[in-house]
């Protein structure tokens, strides 16, 4: 071998890494030759993807290589500001734009440090934006992803449902032990957690006969692989949920009571003032013991029998157990009322319901491991297209209502449910609250009067990420009594293109005196930003976070496969330089130690001067490794299945209930209404009580805003995630040329699509240029006519529209689909916040 020959084989090596081309984060191997990353396979070692990628994954290197991409600070010189105007990008030196910023906050930090805010969501990386604006000061860091659309356009209503329910923000199928799955608009194998996973669990599923049902207005790829695609009209989900529960308890008596009993507080004695009813010595939660005939507390070791139905009087007063409350809550959820707001037959809703408590096997048990579980092999799941609605919170929580009906929540082959993401283990058991019942995962919101932060969480403190609401707050903080912003920091987004609504969003920007945006591109939001600070691709940085999968926990990290290139910088490393500039790196409330709760214990050293992220992330594993750390820097994690007495009940629930009967969301509205009826607060904010309505110990039916909207908009519109194009910065995949050419040769991908009998009424034909109007606003795109989609309902892809030049996808599909929605906390929902992701319309050719 020549000299030079061997110098080019010198460097030729796989990498280990992890994916940040959407929220999940799959292991992943890159290979590099000569400093060149040339190929990104997944991970052969995670348990969860078993050495698969998805199309975003292995496009990561197209990110990477971007020619477009941002590569030294910019400094905006046009003081105007506007869509399509000229910023007067000037390229500056780190140096200067160091200098710029930390003028800035040294001079919001001596006055007013709420004056700050951190947001948007760089996956994986998010938690050092956080970190450094808690150690600042400013109760505005992005831990509620401040001014992003993360989780308001995507998850608010089945975050929060699912969190105060089973401790967890997500709920998914057990697919594993599964023998019935509903999916309620998931887009399972595409955009549903890890699509890796899930394809590889569903096709296993398959070939055991699994019964998959998918309930979605469009077919999606799950629905086309599914042995029942149930089409619904959008936002309407709740009520088929509700129909269903009321054959279930009312029609067929089908549910699971000793499961209610044994693991819920179904059989909790209620008041007429919606509180238990107590002992008035020990103060405890009383039941009725329906053999001795006697009111005990919950937790008293006698209790032979608990009623779930009756009126009873005890020392502390009458009562009825939650259980009969909802059954009488349930009693005018006929399926025959379900089916004139769903479209779907009430016949139909009546067999899904018997099929899905038939499938459930009540009562059954299964041996894992030498241990006895309960074994309930059917479940109902959704996400997105479930609770991303008005009235998406309701109808969440009634998909875990339905899932608590049937003892399926936790148990084998039922619904699974867990946060093991940004810690290095899942959590061996939930956390507790009062009266012996599982609490939400994040605890009991602090409440202030006025609010401090922009997010106006003071007052929808039941929110999971009410990020687009920093938009309205900055428009008008005077009509919020909140103090706005004057500086930004905002990272890896684009909510021009992916926020409620184009107009709103850019209104918002433009009142902010001074933005900095920490981003790849020179999007659509960047056009809006007054310095400019080039970050680092997932391939070039360090970094480390837990495994969002439901499958496994452990430790990940990122390392650089190749070093940043151009004048680059990984954002955390920018948020360590400005703490060490600022004095507030070090100390018990400075940088390191805030980053190290979040890290989920004292990883970190308060008192070193850390230079870079690398050096966190040494000391991240030493601390979490153990005897894994020689593994977790060969592979790049230590991933392992979640063990069976963390997945299951009732090792799961370390002896407490989970909450049928929600007392901390009936509480938390009711301290609520206490802090803002004290400071009578509605005669001087532009609120009112309509935020209050949806605190309930019990969920219930109400409709979106869309029923609200004009007759003449004959239609529903609606988008959807593919594997593709799925969350993150909004630049997927109109910013990634290789997922742009299979967007263009998907005949759907970039279509707007009718159905068929539909399109015939309207006399348009296949290929026709159409505009779809809505009574905000309008997109233009080539129609696809097909019967894959509900009769009522128009529907195109999301992630779409960029104008900027930086995107391969400028100009094409069918333009920005948020320009449809409404905005304004008339399109949000009262108490999550959750954005209606929906419109009417009406479509007509060009």
């Amino acid at each position: 071998m020549t000299q030079a020959a061997a110098q080019l084989a010198v460097d030729d090596t796989w990498v280990p890494t992890h994916c940040s081309m959407c929220y999940h984060g799959c292991p992943i191997l890159v290979h590099r030759v000569n400093g060149v990353a040339v190929k990104i396979e997944g991970h052969p070692q995670c348990p969860a993807t078993q050495g698969a990628a998805c199309p975003k994954g292995n496009a990561g290197i197209m990110k990477l290589y971007d020619p477009h991409r941002v590569k030294t600070p910019l400094k905006r010189t046009n003081p105007e500001k506007g869509v399509g105007v000229d910023p007067g990008w000037v390229a500056i030196t780190w140096d200067e734009a160091r200098a710029i910023l930390v003028e800035r906050l040294k001079r919001i930090r001596e006055t007013d440090p709420r004056k700050l805010a951190v947001g948007g969501f760089n996956p994986h990386s998010w938690y050092w934006g956080f970190a450094f604006g808690t150690a600042f000061g400013t109760p505005n860091a992005n831990a509620t992803l401040l001014f992003s659309s993360m989780g308001h356009m995507c998850g608010s209503g089945a975050h929060t449902a699912g969190l105060m329910t089973h401790g967890s923000m997500n709920t998914h199928p057990d697919v594993e032990y599964a023998r019935y799955m509903m999916i309620v608009g998931g887009a399972a194998m595409e955009a549903y957690q890890s699509a890796v996973a899930y394809a590889r669990l569903f096709g296993d599923a398959k070939q055991r006969g699994v019964k998959l049902v998918v309930v979605d207005p469009q077919q999606s790829r799950a629905a086309a692989k599914a042995d029942e695609w149930v089409p619904i009209r959008p936002a309407t989900d709740g009520a088929l949920l509700f129909g269903m529960m009321h054959t279930l308890l009312l029609e067929l008596k089908l549910y699971d009571a000793e499961y209610l009993k044994r693991y819920t507080n179904a059989a909790y004695l209620i008041g007429a003032d919606q509180y238990p009813v107590r002992d008035p010595r020990t103060k405890k939660a009383l039941v009725w013991d329906a053999v001795d005939g006697v009111a005990k507390p919950h937790d008293d070791p006698s209790i032979k029998d608990y009623a779930l139905e009756g009126t009873y009087e005890t020392p502390g007063g009458m009562g009825r157990p939650a259980f009969e409350l909802f059954k009488e809550q349930i009693r005018p959820y006929t399926p025959e009322w379900a089916a004139e707001i769903t479209s779907v037959p009430a016949a139909t809703i009546r067999r899904l319901a018997q099929e899905l408590g038939e499938a459930a096997q009540i009562g059954s048990t299964i041996t894992i491991d030498g241990n006895q579980y309960p074994y309930r092999p059917a479940s109902v799941a959704g996400y997105r297209g479930l609770g991303a609605h008005t009235n998406g919170l309701h109808s969440s929580w009634a998909m875990e209502m339905i899932n608590l009906l049937i003892g399926a929540t936790r148990a084998v082959g039922g619904a699974r449910a867990w946060m093991s993401a940004h810690v290095p283990e899942a959590p061996a058991h939930l956390q507790p609250g009062p009266d012996g019942v599982v609490n939400h995962a994040h605890g009991e919101p602090e409440l202030a009067y006025p609010p401090q932060t922009v997010t106006l969480m003071e007052y929808f403190p039941a929110s999971f990420t009410p990020g687009l609401a920093c938009y309205e707050a900055q428009l008008e903080p005077e009509k919020f009594n909140v103090t706005p912003i004057d500086t930004l920091i905002f990272e890896c987004g684009n909510p021009v293109l992916t926020g409620q609504n184009p107009s709103r969003v850019i209104k918002g920007l433009t009142q902010i005196p001074f933005l900095v945006d920490i981003t790849i591109y020179l999007d659509e939001t960047a056009e809006f930003a007054d310095l400019i600070l080039p970050d680092a691709t997932y391939l070039e940085r360090w970094s480390v976070e837990g495994n969002w999968s439901i499958e496994d926990e452990g430790i990940m990290i990122q390392r650089p496969v190749v070093e940043p290139l151009y004048e680059t910088r990984h954002s955390a490393d920018v948020f360590i330089e400005l703490a060490r500039d600022l004095g507030i790196l070090t100390g018990a409330n400075g940088m390191s130690a805030i980053l190290g709760m979040l890290h989920g214990g004292p990883a970190y050293d308060p008192d070193k001067h850390y230079r870079s992220a690398g050096e966190y992330v040494e000391d991240y594993v030493a601390c979490f490794g153990g005897s894994d750390q020689e593994r977790i820097w060969r592979e790049g994690h230590n991933l392992r299945r979640i063990p069976v007495p963390k997945r299951y009940l009732p090792t799961c629930l370390n002896g407490y209930r989970l909450p049928f009967y929600n007392m901390w969301l009936m509480k938390t509205g009711d301290r609520l209404k206490a802090l803002l009826a004290k400071h009578d607060a509605f005669r001087e904010i532009g609120l009112d009580e309509r935020i209050f309505f949806e605190y309930a110990p019990l969920p219930f039916w109400h409709p979106s805003v869309l029923v609200e909207e004009p007759p003449e908009f004959d239609l529903y519109v609606i988008n959807w995630r593919t594997s593709i194009a799925v969350v993150g910065n909004g630049t997927v995949p109109a910013s990634n040329a290789w997922l742009m050419e299979i967007a263009e040769r998907d005949p759907y991908a970039t279509r707007i699509l009718l159905n068929a009998a539909t399109a015939t009424r309207k006399g348009l034909e296949d290929g026709t240029m159409v505009w779809v109007e809505s009574p905000h606003g309008k997109i233009k795109g080539r129609l696809k006519v097909t019967e894959t989609i509900h009769p009522e309902v128009i529907g195109t892809i999301g992630c779409t529209g960029h104008y900027t030049p930086h995107a391969v996808g400028r100009g094409k599909g069918p333009g920005n689909f948020n320009s449809l929605l409404g905005s304004g906390f008339r399109y949000m929902g009262p108490t999550s916040l959750q954005t209606e992701c929906a419109a009417r319309a009406k479509i007509y050719a060009v």
